[in-house]
């Protein structure tokens, strides 16, 4: 019979960001949360794909609230060091494509600075992140927001 190792020995299920000299540690979503992000990136696919989305969560408080969840404990520390909100919601949609799809995705976008816009559906890998509770790619939330403020469209 397989032995098998405790998982705490090998797996890292946290996400480090580099952000002005410090590196803020964004812990493991929770299964509601990661659930909450898997159903936003599925909205976000429907309204790239110019399906009709229930916009009840895709408004600036919803955003600030996803930012909050993502990042969970590092949200406060940012705020007590005052990192800009420019930076937080770059952390935030990183932290974001983490849970909903892969590390490489998040890095791509983290990589990709301020700048950066979300990827297009089906472009995250299928293969699911330490930070993701499924495997199922999706277009992240940003597309959906941006839709819903562009009357459905995207650029």
């Amino acid at each position: 019979m397989a032995q098998f190792r405790d998982l705490d020995e090998f797996f890292d299920d946290s996400l480090s960001l580099p952000i002005g000299g410090k590196t803020y540690r964004i812990p493991p979503a929770d299964a509601e949360t990661g659930l909450f992000c898997q159903r936003l990136m599925a909205a976000g696919i429907d309204a790239a794909n110019g399906k009709q989305v229930d916009a009840a969560n895709l408004d600036d408080d919803g955003e600030t609230d996803l930012y909050r969840r993502v990042l969970g404990t590092a949200y406060a520390e940012m705020i007590a060091d005052r990192v800009s909100w420019p930076r937080i919601k770059h952390a935030g949609v990183t932290a974001f494509l983490w849970i909903a799809g892969d590390a490489d995705t998040a890095a791509k976008y983290w990589d990709a600075g301020p700048e950066a816009e979300a990827p297009e559906a089906g472009a995250a890998s299928s293969t699911p992140s330490r930070g993701s509770t499924s495997g199922t790619s999706r277009t992240p939330r940003t597309k959906a927001v941006t839709a819903k403020r562009s009357g459905g469209k995207t650029s």
